[in-house]
């Protein structure tokens, strides 16, 4: 009967050890893919638009999924973030998986232009 249990115990140690690998290999392929977010201070920031997944009657599908911008003012552990926006308002603190980095848009940068190209039509705009 000892016989059979230690073989029992190797083959159980076997297929634990086996376990452990597969484990290694599946972790280490994961994170191959996966990037690590990190913000720092004065970074713009895109803040998803809550509640997720919520569709305005006049946008229908093409309802905008994320808020811009925000600017990072703090930094907390575990990956949160404290959000103030443009205007110098602050905002809830918020988890780094409701956040990305902000790029401006091509027409964001277009606009810029055309404002700079034709200033008495943005000040006629402004009155």
């Amino acid at each position: 009967m000892s016989i059979m249990n230690m073989d029992v115990e190797a083959k159980r140690a076997q297929a634990l050890n086996s376990l452990i690998k597969q484990k290694k290999l599946t972790m280490e392929s994961y994170n191959k893919r996966v990037r690590k977010k990190s913000f720092k201070v004065d970074d713009l920031m895109w803040k998803v638009r809550f509640p997720m997944g919520h569709k305005d009657h006049f946008y229908g599908k093409w309802t905008p999924q994320w808020e811009r911008p925000f600017r990072v003012i703090k930094v907390y552990s575990g990956n949160s973030y404290g959000l103030q926006d443009m205007n110098g308002d602050m905002i809830r603190n918020i988890n780094g998986k409701f956040i990305k980095a902000y790029y401006p848009t091509v027409w964001e940068n277009y606009a810029q232009n055309i404002q700079k190209s034709f200033p008495e039509f943005w000040e006629y705009r402004q009155k």
